[in-house]
């Protein structure tokens, strides 16, 4: 069963960090979680006492103030107590966002083996709050990874009751090979990929609608988060670089 027993919850007392208190407020009334509210500083902070207070009325909550390295201090934390979700804003601003994440961010996401919700601009929070979900969308791969991801978003689903769809890119179905330049290779490739997702969803014992596009990951899910209108993107976590799927979701993002 998938629950989020103990939320981690790193703040830098900046304006994102706090855009995203409500969301993370919501997620532990879903799940009845404990929230730590976890601040790395290297002096005192007075102003982190206060933080937040009123969102979290009726949540149990833990404050941690520590020194030194951020990215380092939250991975350990996480792995020392064993965190069940991290919680934490992208730091991406404006229209710029599609090429930033912050350092911290990337290099908690690269790090950590729990589960990671990224959030997006503050304006777009509410509507996408956790105590709103009502469909979520899960990022294929056809990979070594395919299968736990496909089988983790189907029992989340499942567990929260939510409508669960699937999106895949497909390889090489882009600007090398288009639909217009060349459509035999166009339709040979998306008879693969079915073929292979086919096989996928039938060892992860799921039988889930998917929708297969051409382009890029980023653009495929973007695009398909806004047509069906997601909640949520669930999605597998990449050891090498930053995640293309978090920086350009038009929602909030559960890697990992």
């Amino acid at each position: 069963m998938i629950n989020f027993k103990k939320i981690l919850y790193p703040v830098d007392l900046s304006a994102q960090s706090r855009a995203v208190a409500p969301s993370v407020a919501a997620m532990a009334k879903r799940f009845d979680s404990e929230v730590v509210l976890l601040h790395v500083t290297g002096a005192a902070a007075p102003e982190f006492d206060q933080f937040a207070t009123g969102v979290f009325s009726g949540i149990p909550v833990v404050r941690e103030l520590r020194a030194g390295d951020p990215a380092h201090q939250i991975v350990s934390y996480a792995e020392e107590h064993k965190v069940d979700l991290i919680m934490m804003p992208t730091h991406g601003h404006g229209p710029f966002r599609a090429l930033l994440l912050g350092s911290v961010t990337a290099e908690v996401l690269h790090e950590v083996h729990c589960p990671v919700w990224t959030g997006v601009h503050a304006e777009q929070m509410t509507s996408h709050s956790p105590a709103r979900w009502k469909r979520v969308l899960c990022a294929v791969e056809i990979d070594e990874h395919g299968e736990s991801v496909l089988k983790w978003a189907s029992e989340f689903a499942r567990q929260q009751r939510l409508e669960l769809r699937l999106v895949h890119a497909v390889a090489g179905a882009d600007a090398m090979w288009t639909e217009e330049s060349n459509p035999s290779m166009y339709e040979f490739l998306f008879d693969a990929a079915r073929e292979q997702l086919a096989k996928l969803q039938a060892e992860a014992g799921t039988h889930i609608e998917i929708r297969l596009m051409g382009g890029s990951v980023a653009i495929a899910v973007h695009q398909a988060a806004l047509d069906y209108d997601a909640d949520l993107v669930v999605a597998g976590r990449r050891k090498h670089g930053e995640s293309a799927i978090i920086r350009a979701a038009p929602c909030p993002v559960i890697s990992i």
